[in-house]
């Protein structure tokens, strides 16, 4: 078997990957640690939090929104983020959480769990404060998920977009190998564990630098959309990596970058008949992505 030594590259900081203890209190499960400062601003309940009036929105869907909102604390402010998803049809789901009252039907609650299954597998994520579900008329249900800010971690698409000049010249060539060999190491460690992230782009990988060392530390966000299922196991590379490589600007990483970036992840210096043809549709899945998302831009100017 072989030895996988330099997933040992791949650093965390303990607050993104301890594991969480939590309690559920009628519609919510609330984070322990997070139990007492919810209580004292009246946000321990499923109304509270969803109808929730304030805070900045940072993304507005037709089907959920975000918003950012910081509350008090007698050590130090906290920002959390909110996720609310709408109500939505949750059709046969719904029958067979009957049949197994713990199974998550609303995305909050599905999403909050998995933070707390990345965790347990020592797999940085951010940190997961409260989650709700509530059924309307039977069928149809919505939810929550609060999360805490995951300063002083930024977004890869954000971090590129404030320094688009870190990555370039001689020095930012070996920076980007060190984060594409980190990005690489995550996503092995990740399918490795059983999950895959089916949006694992540059917009939801985080990155954090020290300022003694240029290699980056990853965590992960935005988990209501993960694979756990093995039977398609052996595509997972192939679709992370083509929106690993979709979402990196092409200006600052090239087609050698993206090499680079396979090769990490096979961990290997030469490749073989096998990885050719997974390169290869690597590169088909990247452009269908272009496509499908070019579509959807169209359409949605019109």
């Amino acid at each position: 078997m072989r030895k996988d030594n330099f997933l040992s590259l791949q650093k965390t900081t303990q607050d993104l990957c301890l594991p969480v203890t939590y309690s559920k209190i009628n519609n919510c499960i609330i984070n322990n640690k997070y139990k007492a400062i919810l209580k004292q601003h009246q946000l321990d309940t499923f109304d509270s939090l969803f109808r929730f009036k304030g805070g900045e929105a940072a993304k507005v869907l037709k089907e959920r929104s975000v918003i950012r909102f910081e509350i008090k604390n007698r050590d130090a402010d906290k920002t959390f983020y909110l996720k609310r998803h709408n109500l939505s049809f949750a059709g046969v789901k719904r029958l067979i959480s009957l049949f197994f009252p713990n199974m998550a039907v609303s995305e909050g609650i599905r999403e909050f769990e998995n933070i707390c299954v990345f965790r347990r597998k020592n797999l940085a994520t951010v940190v997961p404060v409260a989650a709700g579900e509530k059924f309307v008329n039977f069928f149809w249900v919505e939810g929550f998920l609060l999360t805490e800010d995951f300063f002083p971690f930024i977004s890869l698409e954000d971090f590129i977009g404030k320094k688009p000049n870190f990555f370039k010249g001689k020095e930012g060539r070996e920076k980007k190998q060190k984060l594409l060999k980190e990005i690489a190491v995550f996503a092995r460690r990740m399918h490795k564990q059983g999950f895959n992230h089916r949006d694992f782009n540059a917009t939801h990988i985080l990155v954090k630098y020290n300022d003694s060392d240029q290699r980056p530390e990853l965590a992960v966000f935005d988990l209501q959309r993960v694979d756990k299922s093995r039977l398609l196991k052996f595509r997972w590379i192939i679709k992370s990596l083509a929106r690993v490589n979709y979402s990196l600007p092409n200006n600052l990483f090239k087609a050698r970058d993206i090499i680079y970036l396979f090769m990490s992840y096979k961990g290997k210096k030469k490749i073989n008949f096998f990885d050719r043809c997974q390169w290869f549709w690597i590169n088909r899945k990247t452009w269908k992505i272009k496509k499908h998302t070019e579509k959807i831009m169209k359409s949605t100017i019109k």
